[in-house]
């Protein structure tokens, strides 16, 4: 039996509007909407609640509430009508237009699609204000977001999605249950863990004993033995995808999208796909896109503009403190109008996989280089200019340091 009535169903993938179907999971269906428009022309609708069951027609209010009716790999998928807007105004606190109620928003649930519909400033979207410290912590694995619009309202807002760094001493799964040692840092219902003998792919689904996020007994993912060993737990395949990030003027600006932890590889098959960072910014904080403390695995970036942070010290689209290993930096575009003299497009230590199709531009000569120096990465058409100067097409210089 056919997949779909069209010849051969859809080999390469199907997109409505610009926006992929990836997410056909088997997974519940939610709908945000706090706009004003739900129910205009349209008497069958009623206006956002948090009290709705969160369907077309009875819509949730909030984001932080639909991610809380999800359930941990089931696969479930958010739609935010477009004209939604939320305002995170500090450490993970909502404040939610519709009724000035506060609540933590946590992408705290393992497998979860947010995505965002409309079409320009129509985009649903998520305000930064109050506090440097306003982020998104990232505690589940395999969540993804797509067509949202992010701008910054506060002077240097570190990061918008962050992730926790977790470590568990002396600690053991039988069949779904682990037992966790010591823990330094925080182990969250939702993250992937790591270690000697751990099935790839095991997450924790809920915690059974012990005080919250610490020491004690959780629900694991997949039946398995482990012996005494330390397990580590990180945020695995955290996609954004065909997203806006805006700094709102000079001084309201980010300084990162996405920033790991210091565990080791807790941020492995992070990807950003066609995604676009206009930076206003003119303070002279270390700005990237993306920043990594440690090693990561299965990193993807690819189709990226970047306009950078005129007086940023730090590259464009990635800063990572450790090597990368399998990585993709593939068709980004990172532009930055000034003649700093720092790489446009990233700073990493030695790894391997392939940096190719990289175009950067920016005023003046060294300041046009594509990366530092480092070994193991393959280099393809990476280019950044030797002369550039203001509306003239540039010197290009077709190497990667």
């Amino acid at each position: 039996m056919p997949m779909t009535n069209f010849p051969n169903g859809f080999a390469n993938g199907l997109s409505v509007r610009g926006m992929p179907l990836l997410q056909m999971q088997p997974g519940n269906v939610y709908w945000v909407d706090n706009s004003g428009l739900n129910g205009v022309g349209d008497t069958k609708t009623v206006t956002g609640s948090d009290k709705n069951p969160g369907t077309f027609q009875r819509p949730f209010a909030s984001l932080y509430f639909a991610i809380s009716r999800c359930q941990q790999g089931r696969g479930d998928i958010i739609f935010v009508k477009p004209g939604h807007i939320e305002t995170v105004t500090g450490l993970s606190t909502v404040t939610k237009t519709t009724n000035g109620d506060s609540a933590v928003l946590n992408f705290n649930c393992a497998g979860v699609a947010i995505v965002g519909l409309g079409a320009g400033l129509l985009r649903p979207k998520l305000d930064f204000t109050t506090a440097n410290t306003a982020m998104i912590p990232l505690r589940g694995s395999g969540m993804s977001i797509q067509n949202f619009q992010f701008t910054a309202n506060f002077l240097s807002i570190a990061s918008i999605f962050t992730a926790p760094a977790c470590s568990a001493a002396t600690s053991t799964i039988a069949g779904t249950v682990l037992t966790a040692g010591t823990i330094t840092g925080a182990l969250y219902p939702g993250m992937a863990l790591m270690g000697t003998g751990v099935t790839p792919g095991t997450i924790v689904t809920e915690q059974l004993t012990g005080t919250a996020t610490a020491t004690g007994t959780y629900r694991v993912s997949i039946s398995q033995t482990v012996t005494s060993t330390t397990i580590t737990a990180g945020v695995h395949n955290f996609n954004v995808e065909n997203c806006e990030f805006r700094d709102m003027s000079t001084v309201l600006s980010f300084l990162a999208v996405v920033s790991g932890s210091a565990t080791a590889n807790s941020m492995d098959g992070l990807s950003l796909v066609n995604n676009k960072v206009f930076s206003l910014g003119t303070t002279a904080a270390a700005s990237s896109a993306v920043k990594l403390t440690a090693a990561a695995d299965r990193v993807y970036l690819a189709d990226n503009l970047v306009v950078s942070d005129a007086a940023s010290t730090g590259p464009g689209l990635l800063t990572s403190n450790a090597a990368l290993t399998n990585v993709e930096v593939m068709r980004n575009s990172v532009f930055k109008p000034t003649t700093a003299g720092t790489p446009l497009l990233m700073v990493a230590s030695a790894g391997t996989g392939m940096v190719a199709y990289n175009n950067c531009w920016t005023v003046g000569g060294s300041a046009g280089l594509v990366i530092t120096a480092s070994t193991g990465y393959g280099m393809v058409q990476n280019f950044g200019t030797i002369t550039g100067a203001a509306n003239k097409s540039a010197i290009i210089n077709p190497v990667y340091a």
